[in-house]
């Protein structure tokens, strides 16, 4: 049986899978992975073969999504160790709608399903929304599940909001076409960029993780500032700015650096409390430094309509101002406390 490794990239419980599902696992990651490298470097399959945008998204959706069932259970009391029959269903449900749509994609935009959908399509929306839900819910937990289902819901009762969000009211039938095969929604902006950028760049960072960049800038920062008052916590804050400029991951830079600077801390006098929100604190920064910065700067550059590298030069001197003002609080409260630094060997 296969077990979850101990550099999972997300901090939920996983199952164990066994060899044939991990197998399974494998294979859809290394498709996604390598449908995104094709779309960033234009390989076109090595055969001149170039995949229509909307086409691209449901290959990827669908690789990514069905690994939600595989990994994450759908409650505390769902099993561990294996996958039980109905998580095996939605996995083979995710594969089939995503291959549907990914089949069908030329034909979607030539006869117009966004605005007038067949009855097969509309059902099969219906099934894909109910599926991103719950994928939602097991990664995001209830409340995200909660806005989303809201907000999905919005454009049957926009008539009846307030003020600048009124607007005309759709049916059920016609939100759920919108939803799924249409350029906005769950295959807008945001998903665009993830499938042609964002993806790119999660690769590079675990790559980097995995083949001791993490480390690295760990020594770095523990060379650097380890034996000034607060070492352990101004390390924290170091490493976490220097991995965040390549990862632009909150979760993967607490996994890497935290692991390490928070028992560190812990040694030197902090408080467990102030240990871990320093980490949390100075990985959050991992979103504001360049040139990675998380999604949402890819988001705003396709919003604004402005290249990638103005956006990321822009947020240069408060990404730094964020990381010079943590540093700043922790030396305070360090010296308030009387903790020194780690001791040079």
């Amino acid at each position: 049986v296969f077990k979850p490794g101990e550099m999972a990239v997300e901090e939920l419980p996983s199952r164990g899978l066994s060899r044939r599902w991990h197998a399974a696992f494998c294979f859809l990651t290394g498709v996604a992975c390598f449908m995104a490298l094709n779309q960033l470097l234009n390989w076109q399959l090595f055969v001149g073969l170039v995949l229509l945008e909307n086409r691209h998204l449901y290959l990827l959706a669908g690789c990514l999504i069905s690994l939600v069932f595989l990994a994450y259970p759908a409650s505390a009391r769902a099993p561990m160790d294996r996958v039980p029959w109905y998580d095996a269903l939605l996995f083979v449900a995710t594969v089939g709608v995503s291959g549907y749509f990914l089949w069908n994609g030329e034909r979607g935009i030539a006869e117009g399903w966004e605005y007038s959908a067949p009855a097969l399509v509309i059902a099969l929306c219906g099934l894909y929304w109910l599926l991103i839900l719950e994928a939602t819910r097991r990664t995001g937990g209830p409340v995200l599940f909660l806005v989303v289902l809201f907000l999905s819901l919005y454009p049957m009762f926009a008539d009846q909001m307030p003020g600048p969000i009124k607007g005309f009211p759709r049916p059920f039938t016609d939100t759920l076409a919108f939803h799924i095969v249409s350029a906005e929604s769950s295959f807008g902006i945001p998903m665009r960029a993830f499938a042609e950028l964002v993806i790119g760049f999660i690769v590079f960072g675990v790559a980097l993780n995995y083949t001791g960049g993490g480390k690295f800038f760990n020594d770095v920062a523990f060379a650097l500032v380890g034996g000034i008052r607060g070492g352990p916590a101004q390390v924290g804050i170091l490493s976490s700015g220097l991995q965040g400029s390549i990862s632009g991951s909150v979760i993967s830079n607490v996994i890497t650096s935290g692991v390490v600077t928070i028992p560190a801390m812990k040694r030197c006098g902090f408080k467990p409390t102030y240990a871990a929100a320093v980490e949390a604190t100075s990985s959050t920064g991992a979103v504001l430094m360049p040139p990675v910065m998380g999604s949402t700067a890819f988001v705003m550059a396709s919003f604004l309509g402005i290249s990638y590298g103005t956006i990321a030069l822009a947020a240069t001197i408060p990404g730094l101002l964020f990381y010079f003002g943590l540093a700043m609080q922790v030396d305070a409260y360090a010296a308030r406390e009387g903790l020194r630094g780690l001791p040079r060997n």
